[in-house]
């Protein structure tokens, strides 16, 4: 603080408030350490000064006193007795542990043709956003704090918040600007933008902390490494009689989502298949490495990698095509799981056979003549899972006086076009363009409350508010538009900027002339809609079966890809992608096209390049783009999507999600393929060249 242009430092020790994290009962974080620090990233303080040479210089000046404790970095080690425990009060380091058990496990497996047991790894990942994490905060005279940070969930954000700092949530503003990328990893309340609030707080000015891509990969959020544990049994036909997954997870230092990941682990293994009996038993794990939280697909994306290699083994093992094995098991339409989840809408069959035709399955297989391979496998995803707090979305409707709109939501656009796909339904509705359609998003203190983006929720909620609220809209202005014309308001009809008499083309008003002559009548009326949407068929699991429809609808997907293998040299180079998409009606095909190839890049990287790298001691060793390796354009493969599904009739429009539905089933498509190029099974993420080669080498 001596130091000339310091304006403010602070401590864990001026955190007053609460523990906080995104689960209530899993809240261990404070933002800034108090007693101990967890992981080599873990932050212990921190200070604002009057510009970027000033505070370097003065970190320099920060001593501190650690008092060196055992630590461990292993999940399986870290679960033994008398390891050391980095949260005290959680015994052998289990931060969640979820379990499935439905049906008579044993029984199908005594019954099964076919018995098969095999185990798999999935690494650690960095989200790999373009922009790394960033916030602004400013506290003024009133004691109001206002936080600009690039987020998911503004208002989880603003709770946590007021946790960490003991203030009410109505002295907090969370404002999401635009953000550059955050599949899943910008939903919690991260360090950085704790420490701009408490320095704001303390100097009473505005105070940015823009992380560095070292930061951003070492100290915010990873995908889970994870092992995973398959034992299938089938029948002679092929069909799926039990299955068994054993999923243990590093967590890292703190919970984050860890009651989430173990659950989804479990819950999405029974969506694309039909299986009549199944057991999971999944594990968080805390360690002394990076904190690890949600990512596109979390918590699905690690067992659907063991389980659809694993099924293209069993497939081989009693000489059946593996897409025809699927096809056998593939979940229908009407279909309820033995846990309980509705299946309303599903082409998950058509998507298998329509993916097989146009990839060309039957004449590109098994070619290993020219070491290229082609493989297969399906997913699906919740459209928002049924959370046990508030889980509604809302959105308000204002028409201006000539004419324009302003949608209001809490919904957070990431990038993922989500502001784009809103206007489009109100603008259906009311007879606009969509440039016709302001959103206002992501505003704690202007917009309405909302959970925030993930889940894969934002069309099926917030765009089903969105439509109640464009309704009411249409309602009102209709009422007055009869009036006018000397009509019902049944018969009223929006259409090309303008409202018709039904029957009667020749009676019309322009959309902009309506809305003045509404708002101007008589005394003058708003035009004002709102929507409140969720979904009224789910039900949050039974705490001990686990049972219960955790979503309104659900999403499928059959993946083909097409690899070639470089025997020499190992280096795999992904072809081509065939998608087959179940996502309901496409409203936005830009969009779900972009979503597509977004899931394809990401599960590229999985499957062949990206790797969190771990020194002896937990510490991040590749935390740059220059040693983590991400694939670029020149990597891209190309990308055909077919679109499979039909209406759900829950869907705005009958739409369903297509942000993480896809990714999952990405990864097992390429290891698959590897292995028809090949023959090289590849059981640890990700299939780098040396692997290949080594596996060539025992062949």
């Amino acid at each position: 603080m001596a130091l000339p242009g310091v304006k403010a430092a602070t401590t864990g020790a001026d955190l007053r408030g609460q523990k906080y994290g995104p689960f209530r009962s899993r809240r261990d974080e404070t933002g800034l350490a108090r007693d101990k620090v967890r992981y080599i990233g873990d932050p212990v303080a921190a200070l604002a000064a009057v510009d970027e040479e000033t505070a370097l210089e003065a970190i320099e000046l920060i001593k501190i006193e650690y008092e060196e404790l055992p630590a461990v970095f292993d999940a399986e080690e870290a679960m033994q007795e008398g390891a050391p425990l980095i949260h005290e009060e959680y015994e052998r380091n289990i931060c969640a542990y979820r379990n499935f058990n439905f049906g008579d496990v044993e029984e199908g497996f005594n019954s099964s043709f076919h018995v098969r047991e095999d185990h798999f790894f999935s690494q650690g990942l960095s989200h790999a956003v373009l922009e790394p994490r960033a916030a602004l905060a400013h506290s003024d005279s009133s004691g109001k704090l206002t936080l600009w940070t690039g987020t998911q969930s503004p208002y989880g954000v603003r709770q946590d918040l007021s946790l960490a700092l003991g203030l009410p949530a109505s002295k907090i503003r969370v404002i999401k600007p635009f953000v550059g990328g955050g599949f899943g990893g910008k939903g919690d309340l991260m360090p950085h933008e704790v420490a701009a609030s408490l320095l704001a707080m303390k100097a009473r000015q505005p105070v940015k902390i823009s992380l560095t891509r070292e930061e951003e990969i070492s100290i915010t959020r990873l995908r889970n490494p994870m092992s995973i544990s398959v034992k299938t049994g089938v029948s002679k036909e092929g069909v799926i009689l039990a299955q068994y997954v054993k999923c243990v997870a590093n967590g890292g230092a703190y919970a984050s989502t860890s009651v989430m990941l173990t659950y989804n682990s479990g819950l999405t293994c029974l969506i694309p298949y039909r299986i009549s009996n199944f057991k999971y038993d999944g594990y968080m794990i805390y360690t002394n490495r990076a904190v690890s939280g949600a990512m596109r697909g979390h918590g699905a994306n690690q067992p659907r990698f063991a389980v659809e290699c694993q099924l293209d083994m069993i497939a081989e093992d009693i000489g059946m095509d593996p897409a025809e094995l699927r096809l056998r098991n593939a979940t229908q339409k009407g279909d309820t799981s033995i846990n309980g989840l509705v299946f309303n809408s599903c082409e998950l069959s058509r998507a298998i056979q329509e993916v097989t035709k146009v990839s060309g399955w039957e004449e590109k297989r098994g070619r290993k003549d020219i070491n290229r391979g082609i493989g297969i496998a399906c997913g699906g995803f919740v459209c928002g899972a049924r959370g046990g707090s508030h889980t509604a979305s809302a959105c308000f409707i204002q028409v201006n006086e000539e004419g324009g709109v302003v949608l209001s939501t809490g919904s957070s656009d990431i990038g993922q076009g989500s502001e784009t796909t809103l206007a489009q339904i109100v603008a259906e509705e009311l007879g606009l363009s969509p440039s016709d359609v302001t959103v206002i998003s992501g505003d704690t203190e202007t917009t309405p409350i909302d959970p925030g983006t993930f889940s894969s929720r934002v069309t099926f909620y917030a765009g089903n508010a969105a439509l109640q609220a464009a309704r009411e809209v249409k309602r009102s202005l209709a009422e007055m538009a009869a009036k006018f014309m000397e009509a019902t308001a049944e018969d009223i009809e929006f259409r090309d900027h303008k409202v018709f008499v039904k029957y009667a083309p020749d009676k019309t008003i322009a959309f902009k002339n309506l809305a003045q002559m509404a708002i101007s009548f008589g005394q003058g009326r708003s035009i004002i809609g709102k929507g409140q949407w969720a979904p009224q068929n789910t039900q949050f699991p039974d705490k001990i079966t686990r049972y219960g429809n955790v979503s309104g609808a659900y999403s499928f997907a059959a993946q083909v890809a097409e690899v070639e293998v470089d025997t020499e040299t190992g280096e795999v180079k992904l072809i081509k992608v065939t998608i087959a998409d179940d996502c309901g009606r496409v409203i936005n095909i830009l969009g779900a096209e972009g979503q597509a190839e977004g899931s394809v890049s990401m599960g590229q990287g999985h499957a062949l390049l990206e790797n969190i790298l771990f020194g002896d001691r937990g510490q991040i060793m590749n935390p740059s783009f220059l040693e983590y390796k991400i694939p670029t354009a020149l990597d891209m493969a190309d990308v055909s999507f077919l679109e499979v599904g039909s209406p759900d009739p829950l869907g705005p429009y009958g739409a369903k999600e297509i942000g993480e539905g896809l990714i999952i089933s990405t990864v097992p498509a390429i290891i698959n393929a590897i292995y028809d190029a090949v023959g090289v099974r590849v059981t640890e993420l990700p299939a780098r060249p040396e692997k290949i080669l080594e596996g060539l080498r025992k062949r």
